[in-house]
């Protein structure tokens, strides 16, 4: 009796259900229309994304647009601090990590938006590191200007050397050890260093120019052209830019320039022809990237048919220095490119990974 109770309850609840409007039910549980992406939180995680391919610039540029958007954004802070720190940039790798802890209290004391765990990065540890490394730079670099002061050339060199690899992106540290080796007669070892600071992206017009003529100077202007390239948006109509762009204008021959190029290929690595003698140095080995490429023919004029130019290179393989001796190299194949990397390739230098 009581079974059938029960069924016979369930049965007219059932029946009582049938002739309800399903409306009833889903009003409140309607899902509500999705808001628009955040575009501050779209910039960081492409941001996040380039950084994790190791396109920097790119990331920086997403991190920075996720600042201007949400200036609170504190994984943003973070994670450029992160790259700066990567680039040697300690200074502004200290700025966003203490904004980083700034913003971190402000989310404890106000108890907002999600978990705690969820908002903190752990920034003030490597913020403690990086000042202290920022630190000992400035401290070895003044020793060093003292050395310098004294006479004591070779004690200098020392100490700025320890400066910049430190604090690798430090204009001035860069400059004067570029400078010092430059008025030892160390050209090459000294167009390394220019190469580095004339590779940053905030380098002055000054340095720049200095850097770029002194390349000149020392028949490298391989090494130069690449940089004129990168700068050109940020010093376009300048007048030394100019004058320096025009010294790659009038070429008749259209030779190619290349700083080297691979000599044989074995088990996932190359042998270049670069070495210590072409002002490649230890502190170069895994940190320096390279590209292999196969120049493009020559370039015609359809009309007259006159060579103006070659066309665009055929990338072949991105490249990290691992090993450095007098006259060679040793480079690892990061990821090669169509047919991939064979032995004649040529060679350019890219960037300093710090």
């Amino acid at each position: 009796m009581l079974y059938e109770r029960h069924s016979s309850r369930l049965f007219m609840l059932l029946l009582l259900l049938a002739f309800i409007p399903a409306s009833a039910f889903c009003s409140a549980w309607q899902m509500e229309d999705l808001p628009t992406p955040d575009q501050a939180l779209a910039a960081y995680e492409k941001g996040y994304q380039n950084y994790r391919k190791g396109l920097f610039s790119a990331s920086e540029d997403c991190f920075i647009e996720a600042l201007r958007l949400e200036p609170n954004l504190v994984k943003a802070h973070y994670w450029l601090g992160k790259l700066y720190r990567e680039q040697g940039r300690l200074e502004d790798a200290i700025f966003h990590w203490e904004e980083v802890e700034r913003l971190n209290l402000l989310i404890r004391d106000r108890r907002i938006a999600l978990s705690l765990q969820n908002n903190e990065y752990p920034s003030y540890p490597q913020m403690i590191r990086t000042t202290e490394k920022a630190k000992m730079a400035h401290e070895a670099y003044l020793k060093g200007i003292h050395l310098l002061d004294e006479g004591h050339w070779d004690g200098a060199e020392v100490e700025i050397r320890k400066a910049v690899e430190l604090y690798g992106a430090n204009h001035e540290y860069l400059l004067r050890l570029a400078r010092l080796l430059w008025d030892k007669g160390e050209q090459q070892a000294s167009v390394k260093f220019y190469r580095d600071l004339l590779s940053l992206r905030d380098v002055s017009i000054e340095s720049f120019v200095e850097g770029f003529d002194r390349m000149i100077a020392a028949r490298m202007d391989y090494v130069a052209q690449p940089l004129l390239s990168r700068h050109e948006k940020r010093f376009a109509g300048l007048p030394e830019f100019a004058r320096m762009r025009d010294t790659f204008k009038a070429v008749e021959n259209h030779e190619i320039v290349a700083a080297g190029k691979v000599v044989k290929k074995l088990q996932g690595q190359v042998i270049i022809n670069l070495g210590m003698q072409e002002g490649l140095s230890l502190s170069d080995e895994f940190s320096l990237s390279l590209r292999a490429f196969k120049a493009g023919g020559p370039l015609a004029d359809p009309d007259t048919g006159v060579v103006i130019g070659r066309a665009p290179d055929i990338p072949s393989a991105e490249l990290l220095l691992t090993k450095v001796y007098k006259n060679t190299s040793w480079a690892l194949i990061r990821k090669e490119f169509g047919p991939g990397v064979k032995a004649g390739d040529l060679i350019e230098f890219k960037k300093a990974t710090r």
